[in-house]
Parts: structure tokens; sequence; C-alpha cells
């Protein structure tokens, strides 16, 4: 882990940095929602307890998240499966290798997450700077699978 980045789950106070670290053109197409619908929608997550918004930030910004949920499943004797999704970092970081550093220890401590809570597996999707999150799971050792499939 990068020495001036924290990572931690998510507060109350987040959400204004995390909508604007999502309304960068490089995250989600510049397609923030309102403040409003996102306080909605960003409470239910806060409250879900199998729902983790984590983020990477430094002493004054939020420069990194990513979304954890886990899926407790009737299959596999009630088992738990991993969703990690939306690998977002901040265009601020210029340097490509602190972007990579701040995925990876994204990454790295959802999956620690997912271990504490048991889950035999973890998927790893994300729409989002497809470069660094590819780069982060190979260091990591995710493996590509080919048994998804996918409609929008």
């Amino acid at each position: 882990m990068s020495d001036n980045i924290i990572i931690r789950k998510a507060n109350e106070s987040d959400l204004e940095e995390i909508l604007a670290l999502i309304n960068a053109p490089d995250a989600d197409n510049g397609t923030a929602m309102e403040f409003r619908d996102a306080n909605t929608i960003y409470q239910s997550i806060l409250n879900d307890p199998n729902y983790f918004q984590i983020l990477a930030s430094t002493e004054q910004h939020i420069v990194g998240i990513i979304t954890l949920v886990i899926i407790v499943q009737m299959t596999h004797e009630g088992s738990t499966t991993a969703l990690i999704s939306d690998l977002i970092v901040s265009e601020t970081l210029l340097n490509h290798e602190a972007q990579a550093t701040v995925a990876n220890d994204l990454l790295q401590y959802t999956s620690s997450l997912a271990q504490e809570y048991g889950c035999y597996k973890t998927i790893v999707e994300n729409d989002y700077q497809p470069k660094i999150t590819e780069s982060a799971c190979e260091e990591l050792d995710f493996k590509k699978s080919s048994h998804s499939f996918l409609r929008k």
C-alpha cells in the first residue's frame, strides 16, 4: 500500500467527493446523478450489511473507489460470493504508476474483506478504466473467466 494513501470504508460525509469522482469523464462518462437522488441510494448502500463502498484517500481527497457486494447463496451450502465492481481511480493522479498502485490497493482490500466474509469465489466486473482494472487483477492473480454473459 502506498504510504500516503488510506484505504477505508465509506461514510456519510464522503458522498460529494464520490460523486465528483464518478462524474469524471474517464469514470462514468460524466453522468453522475443529482445529489438528492444519489443520497437516497447512498444511504441504502451504507445501511446494507452486505454492500461496501471502499475508498482510497489522501489526507485531502478521495482518489479512488470500489464496490464490494457479498452475495449470500442457496447453493454451495449457503456460502457467499463476492462481487467487486466500479473500480474508479482519480484522473488527478497523473502518474500511471500511482493510479495502478491505488487500484491494486483497493482490489487487495476488497479481496481481503471478501475472505473475511468466507466468500468461496470473488468476481471482478468493471466497466470503468479497463486497463487499470485488468492490470490490478493480473497483479493479484485473478484469472479471466468465460463463464459470464451480459445483457444491457
